[in-house]
């Protein structure tokens, strides 16, 4: 890796909730993971996700799909806990839609590998694991995922007609497109909404279209495109707030130097021996891992402008365990993260973005609504009255009889 360091910085604002620089690497590209107030829109770099190493021993066969599944359905309620509960060149096709921006569509973060089914019926987990390929996941921007008996149907059609207008700029369908819409398990929480929909009966070639480019947003609909598979473990490990600084390099000295003292690193290496790892490599292993550690910014403000910046911690997983990636995340996250001079470091709870999904940052901050062209939904800060005298005044307000 270069040895500089690439940070993205957000910008948003909330109510109230020093150390020598060192050189160090840069993040890897990423291919495919509370009221706002006083809203500055940021610029935002996309970083497109790298893959993970994947040490395995000689004699270990592979999962199948179903077992992988499974077995990160396992831990997905331990990895919920962090967030805050409240082959064609798809870029110049179906005008239609907003352009892929330069450098790709910003990356959406997930709490951990299997989210894409989380709080999914069970036996619709098995259906969908029974349709055969080609087909894809997909999630709609700004959907909660309740009134499935109404909003189902509706995005369902919307999906279906999306996807066959993609699919007939290239003409690559001579067949009806299905779209199996989500279905919560019936003894689940009314707050725990499934979001994916299942496309399928499409075409290699109009499932690797709609891949390439991920992202489609059009006046009527948008939705990201994920395959179908359980991702390699999130880039993203936790946040943290406390510190006084605005430096990245700050923020990552203290984490790395934390990581890098005897007892964390000893911890580090005896969870990923728990993993296919080879005993022997552990140790190298998770050195790997500490050096693969980059941060990146969130700036929120309390009213008045005040900054109270949040950090976003990276590492690349040497391992698709998903208990051993649990149990290194949960330990990471409980640790404390002192800087010499701008103070100590501790995780926080992620907000998820209603809007793209991800759980890199609030909806304040999605990237999305700021790139060019953008058709899919905004923003929608809305800045509450100061005046209370004010209220209620303009069109529309009835006189008194």
């Amino acid at each position: 890796m270069p040895n500089t360091i690439q940070s993205v910085t957000h910008t948003a604002s909330i109510d109230a909730e020093a150390t020598p620089m060192r050189r160090t690497p840069s993040p890897p590209t990423i291919l495919d993971d509370e009221e706002m107030l006083d809203f500055s829109p940021s610029r935002i770099t996309p970083t497109p996700t790298p893959s993970a190493p994947k040490p395995t021993s000689a004699n270990s066969s592979p999962p199948s799909e179903e077992e992988l599944l499974r077995a990160h359905l396992a831990v997905a309620e331990t990895n919920r806990s962090i967030i805050k509960t409240t082959g064609a060149n798809s870029m110049s096709t179906a005008p239609q839609f907003t352009p892929a921006p330069p450098g790709g569509f910003p990356h959406i973060h997930l709490a951990h590998a299997a989210q894409l089914f989380d709080f999914q019926a069970a036996k619709v987990i098995t259906a969908w694991l029974k349709v055969p390929h080609p087909k894809i996941l997909i999630r709609v921007f700004d959907h909660d995922g309740k009134d499935p008996a109404v909003k189902g149907p509706i995005l369902v059609e919307r999906l279906r007609k999306a996807i066959s207008i993609i699919a007939q700029t290239d003409q690559q369908e001579d067949h009806e497109i299905k779209v199996s819409p989500p279905c919560p398990e019936a003894t689940r929480e009314k707050t725990d909404c499934p979001l994916s929909f299942l496309a399928y009966n499409i075409s290699e070639e109009t499932k690797t279209l709609i891949l390439n480019q991920r992202i489609w947003s059009s006046t009527e609909i948008t939705f990201a495109a994920h395959p179908f598979q359980v991702n390699s473990p999130p880039l993203l490990l936790f946040c943290l707030h406390g510190f006084s600084t605005t430096d990245t390099n700050t923020v990552r000295t203290a984490v790395h130097d934390v990581w890098i003292e005897d007892i964390t690193s000893w911890d580090i290496t005896d969870i990923l021996s728990e993993s296919e790892i080879p005993e022997e490599q552990a140790h190298l292993t998770a050195q790997d891992f500490i050096q693969s550690l980059w941060v990146e910014r969130l700036d929120f403000k309390v009213s008045g402008g005040i900054l109270l910046p949040r950090y976003n911690i990276f590492a690349v997983s040497p391992t698709n365990n998903p208990a051993v990636w649990t149990k290194l995340r949960a330990y990471l996250l409980s640790l404390k993260y002192p800087s010499e001079l701008e103070g100590s470091g501790s995780s926080v709870n992620f907000i998820p973005c209603p809007l793209c999904h991800s759980i890199a940052h609030p909806r304040g901050l999605c990237p999305f609504p700021n790139i060019p062209l953008w058709n899919g939904p905004k923003h929608n800060l809305t800045t509450k009255p100061t005046n209370p005298n004010m209220r209620g005044r303009g069109k529309g307000r009835r006189s008194a009889a």
